[in-house]
């Protein structure tokens, strides 16, 4: 039998609830405009990142040196951490220290010069995407925010009613840089707060609120275009199942073999100074891009994030040949290893849909599936899911992103079998 005394240890008394009360409202006063910030600063960031590519492009064509454009890259970041004092630098550790400790995660300047080597990564075409360097920087920013909070209250005692933990705030700041570049708020809350498929209770309400106002504000300035457009699937049927066990299988091992030549990589490269790791690596970029040239024509293989490619084969009439696709993978995982290992800054989500949708779409041109668009979309959230050791994310993010709602079951069979794969 419950008694009184039970009940008022279950439900707040007056006092504990003005604490939560108190307690929302500044976090909603700090995080919505902290979401709407990063989300305007991503929307400019993406439009500077889009004139700056085009015009070394131009540049490369120019001096017909387009296959040296990742290697030049490659070795001005490291050239530029090398000459700062930075050193090697990991944007997935510093985000992954900021959960315990931001502040030494991210100090200013070493912020800056990392921020620096981001844009010369991504800008020269380096096999990395820019959702790592956006959830990167919205941290910092994020953390940014924290430290002019603190020290203006030291001025002004009215402002410590603003105090947000760092840890939660620095999340929020990655999930509304991670909303506004995905264009899809719940992916970019739920990539903040998940961590090897467990969420984060305490920080998961302020990146929900920093995601949305993120997403509202990037919308505002970019417009409402989804990330991955494409034509409406047919009906979801049993065997769309039973291809999603097999790609799930084969993107496991996938994302096995993928770290395992990170890793491979990193241990070979680490011997060389980090003045000259960038130029070895880059050299290898180069030598890649030959056969992608010869392969690929006019399509971008081992350079850029990967998300022109998938565009391509998720608009494609008919599957293309599975041993095509299956080189693009090779070509994509050495590449992006490559560029991680020699020292480029990025991330490795959108090379890693990539690389996953061409693994569907060789499993669907090899048995001659009727539905490749299923296996495409399912691979590349298996492999993607895979690699990051996260099982939520994916699913919803090829939900939000395509707006196809019968991708859920595949996604989640494959995403699951590809995350146990991968996890043994």
């Amino acid at each position: 039998m419950i008694k009184p005394s039970d009940i008022a240890l279950i439900l707040p008394g007056r006092a504990e609830q003005l604490r939560l009360i108190a307690h929302v409202r500044r976090t909603v006063l700090v995080i919505l405009p902290l979401g709407a910030g990063m989300g305007l600063l991503a929307a400019f960031a993406l439009k500077i990142l889009g004139m700056f590519e085009p015009w070394v492009d131009g540049l490369g064509g120019q001096m017909r040196l387009e296959v040296m454009l990742p290697a030049t890259g490659l070795f001005l970041t490291t050239a530029l951490l090398h000459s700062t004092g930075v050193g090697q630098a990991s944007l997935a550790n510093d985000v992954s220290l900021a959960k315990s400790d931001p502040y030494t995660a991210f100090p200013f300047f070493k912020s800056m010069v990392k921020a620096a080597g981001c844009a010369l990564s991504m800008g020269f075409g380096c096999s990395v995407g820019p959702e790592g360097a956006s959830r990167w920087f919205g941290a910092a920013v994020g953390v940014q925010t924290h430290r002019l909070l603190t020290f203006m209250s030291r001025l002004w005692a009215p402002v410590k009613l603003f105090n947000v933990p760092s840890s939660v705030i620095a999340r929020a700041g990655a999930a509304a840089a991670l909303a506004s570049v995905f264009r899809a708020p719940l992916s970019g809350a739920l990539m903040a707060v998940e961590d090897n498929g467990r969420v984060d209770a305490i920080s998961l309400i302020p990146c929900l609120l920093s995601a949305a106002s993120g997403y509202m504000a990037f919308a505002s300035a970019s417009g409402l275009q989804p990330l991955l457009p494409m034509p409406k699937l047919p009906p979801l049927g049993v065997q769309e199942i039973a291809w999603a066990l097999l790609l799930g299988l084969l993107c496991g091992l996938g994302a096995r073999g993928f770290r395992l030549l990170r890793e491979n990589l990193d241990r070979r490269l680490g011997h060389i100074p980090l003045l000259w790791r960038g130029l070895a690596a880059g050299l290898g970029l180069a030598l890649l891009s030959l056969p992608a040239c010869f392969f690929f024509p006019g399509l971008a293989v081992t350079q850029g994030s990967g998300l022109e490619y998938l565009i391509h084969i998720l608009n494609m009439d008919a599957p293309a040949p599975g041993g095509w696709l299956l080189a693009f993978f090779a070509l994509k995982m050495f590449a992006t290893a490559l560029t991680l290992a020699g020292g480029g800054l990025g991330g490795i989500w959108l090379p890693c849909l990539a690389m996953g949708a061409s693994l569907g779409a060789a499993l669907a041109g090899i048995f001659g599936v009727a539905n490749p668009g299923y296996l495409m979309l399912v691979g590349a959230a298996s492999f993607a899911g895979s690699a990051h050791h996260s099982l939520l994310v994916p699913v919803v993010f090829l939900a939000e992103t395509t707006a196809q709602a019968s991708l859920v079951v595949p996604a989640l069979v494959g995403a699951a079998v590809a995350f146990l794969v991968s996890s043994e």
